[in-house]
């Protein structure tokens, strides 16, 4: 049996008229039981349902082979000739038991649930998911959620619109309901395409999905998965225009300063003369101002050693919370002395600040191969 109080998450769909056959074919047909001489079918309810413990006597009206209109329906015990377990007296559609209740049309499913169409909400078409107890009528108010088909064109992705299709729909559903059982949440569900249950009479999850109280008309709970798919789909193409922009800009940056390679720190103090002469690209940190012209930095990149002595600069260069885009002009090793050890000697050629750590925002768009790091740059 179907558990009555599945919360699984449902997505949206496209407004279509669908006759009760439409869903026939997923039908538990066994729950339909005729009477042992014959006649007209009556739904059973779980309960009833089993020709082991029950058999069905009907009289009144039909219509294709099922119980429709007025009509009573008596359950019987099959080990106790002439005892009566349920005895039905009222309206029939489709099989179904209503009571007293005015439906024009519903299709059952195992497990004691109903598919009520109930016209519209705006464009949509909206269904009831109602419940029966285990061996009485359907309850059109008792639902398990409420489904609606959006019309084609619907802008499913307009959070807006469908919060208020969503609180429409509770309208509806209160006026139709104004007594609604207890307060209980339940879930109404918008689909994008014709609502049709899937195989095994499992209920298809729709794009757009609230839990409400049908007595305060609070909404606990929102999803819309076609919005947040459009939220994804711009973030990534967000992402790759920022991608293209860096591309662009560490592009232009290298041919300006006519870099010829881009290395790190730890490459130049392990061989400074490969270098020499030559304008290469680094990314370092501050380590020390050494006088007003001149600092000592290390390597700005994560997991990078290295030193180097930078001259050309100004007091104004970034502090050791930045790292910083250099062009440099690589000079020779200093001797060392008592004082100083011996590091490469860079001179200042051109710089820009770095909004995140390692400079990740000049290197975004680059892949491994991208930028090789050490040999001479050739842009892809």
């Amino acid at each position: 049996m179907r558990n009555p109080m599945r919360t699984a998450l449902f997505p949206f769909v496209a407004l279509c008229l669908v006759s009760p056959l439409t869903f026939a074919d997923s039908r538990d047909q066994d729950a339909y039981v005729l009477p042992d001489s014959g006649g007209c079918a009556v739904w059973a309810p779980s309960t009833l349902k089993s020709s082991d413990e029950y058999t069905l006597r009907y009289n009144g009206g039909c219509h294709n082979g099922r119980a429709e209109g007025r009509g009573k329906a008596e359950w019987l015990y099959r080990s106790l000739p002439g005892k009566v377990r349920s005895s039905w007296v009222g309206e029939f559609r489709n099989g179904v038991f209503l009571d007293a209740q005015t439906i024009e049309e519903v299709e059952p499913l195992p497990g004691d649930t109903y598919i009520v169409p109930m016209g519209t909400v705006g464009n949509a078409r909206l269904l009831f998911i109602s419940r029966s107890e285990r061996d009485g009528p359907v309850e059109l108010c008792r639902v398990e959620s409420l489904r609606l088909e959006a019309a084609s064109g619907t802008r499913l992705g307009d959070d807006d619109s469908m919060k208020k299709l969503v609180h429409d729909t509770l309208a509806h559903y209160r006026k139709t309901c104004p007594h609604p059982q207890g307060s209980r949440e339940f879930k109404i569900g918008i689909h994008a395409t014709a609502f049709k249950p899937l195989p095994n009479n499992i209920l298809p999850n729709p794009q757009v999905e609230a839990s409400v109280n049908p007595v305060t008309g609070a909404i606990s709970y929102y999803v819309n998965s076609v919005a947040n798919d459009l939220r994804q789909e711009k973030a990534r193409a967000d992402h790759r225009q920022q991608q293209e922009e860096s591309r662009q800009r560490f592009l232009e940056f290298t041919r300006k300063n006519a870099i010829h390679a881009w290395v790190t720190l730890r490459q130049l103090d392990e061989n400074p003369f490969r270098w020499e002469n030559k304008t290469v690209g680094v990314v370092v940190r501050l380590d020390t101002m050494l006088t007003r012209d001149s600092a000592l930095i290390h390597s700005g990149m994560r997991n990078e050693g290295g030193y180097a002595y930078l001259s050309g600069i100004t007091p104004e260069f970034p502090g050791s919370e930045n790292s910083v885009l250099l062009a440099v002009q690589v000079g020779v090793r200093e001797k060392p002395t008592d004082e100083r050890t011996a590091y490469v000697n860079l001179r200042h050629i051109d710089s820009r600040l770095c909004e995140r750590a390692a400079c990740a925002d000049w290197f975004m768009w680059g892949r491994t191969q991208d930028v090789n790091w050490g040999q001479p740059f050739q842009p892809r």
